[in-house]
């Protein structure tokens, strides 16, 4: 994520090299990084202002005892990036705890409208509340279960096609009333698209241009 975005880069590294001294406290003039820094790390850039050669290490933490084994050289394997089912869903309180803080706004906004319409507060608003709940789970950690069985490359279309599919079949099984169902056909499938695309920046497959394309079509 910090590479791709470009808060771990070239500039910042050499920052860092620099307001440690890294020079003084060691002998050599290597540095090792993650193999998923490099889209963000200009090696030349970094050996013309440092001295220090860049060399990209595996994937994953675990595989180094091996690769110092080896004199640090990579197999193939270790160059290999996953993204199981176990690491999406560590990752889903991550997307899901943030996204909850609209859920007061929402509640706020919804007592209004039941104060103007209904001229008074019911319970009713709890049930009320809850597609825009729903479509927040949908977002947050639905998706994230989902993502590789998603048929798009777009996580905002995946995201949105999600949201309806799950809307109208909950239609369909609670028998809702579909004229009054529909602004909400129109207002949560871009609330789950818009948390699903925030999920970019936790995957090991998406660039920041990709990204930027996506939001710029996707957004409006």
């Amino acid at each position: 994520c910090a590479a791709g975005k470009g808060t771990f880069g070239t500039g910042e590294l050499i920052n860092r090299i620099r307001v440690t001294k890294l020079e003084r406290l060691i002998t050599h003039r290597k540095l090792l990084l993650p193999q998923l820094a490099a889209p963000g790390v200009a090696a030349h850039l970094v050996k013309e202002a440092t001295g220090f050669n860049i060399k990209y290490g595996p994937v994953y933490a675990r595989d180094l005892p091996e690769y110092f084994h080896n004199d640090g050289r990579v197999k193939p394997g270790m160059r290999r990036v996953h993204f199981p089912l176990r690491d999406r869903l560590a990752l889903i309180p991550m997307e899901l705890i943030p996204a909850l803080k609209y859920l007061p706004f929402i509640l706020v906004w919804l007592i209004l409208v039941q104060i103007l319409r209904d001229h008074q507060i019911s319970f009713k608003i709890v049930t009320e509340l809850i597609p825009y709940f729903a479509a927040i789970l949908c977002g947050s950690a639905l998706f994230q279960i989902l993502l590789p069985w998603l048929p798009f490359r777009s996580f905002i279309v995946n995201g949105w096609l999600l949201a309806m599919v799950l809307m109208i079949t909950a239609g369909m099984i609670f028998a809702v009333d579909w004229y009054a169902f529909l602004p909400l056909l129109l207002i949560l499938p871009p609330v789950t698209a818009y948390l699903a695309v925030n999920f970019t920046g936790s995957t090991t497959f998406t660039s920041l241009s990709g990204v930027k394309k996506e939001l710029s079509w996707g957004i409006p």
